[in-house]
């Protein structure tokens, strides 16, 4: 996916992690390589609102657990990708 095609997506993984709680003011701030625990400092409980805010969304289930920690650039390829079916 290009930078292009990952901006859309990637808007919305920011305004559900505002909506979950995170400082709009640092998810402006936000690129794709931001990771959601080394950067963001997702704890437990947060990815685990991520991944239930994401599926109430967008309805797409995404397991926020079985990778070390996502970058927002890959959660919005994996939301993308589920929205259009591929």
């Amino acid at each position: 996916m290009s930078t292009q095609e990952t901006v859309g997506p990637l808007s919305t993984v920011t305004e559900t992690l505002s909506e979950i709680g995170f400082d709009e003011a640092e998810l402006v701030e936000a690129t794709a390589d931001w990771r959601l625990r080394a950067e963001l400092g997702l704890s437990s409980v947060e990815t685990t609102e991520l991944q239930l805010a994401l599926k109430q969304r967008f309805g797409v289930t995404v397991d926020l657990w079985d990778q070390d920690d996502y970058t927002l650039g890959r959660l919005a390829e994996l939301i993308a990708e589920q929205r259009s079916g591929s």
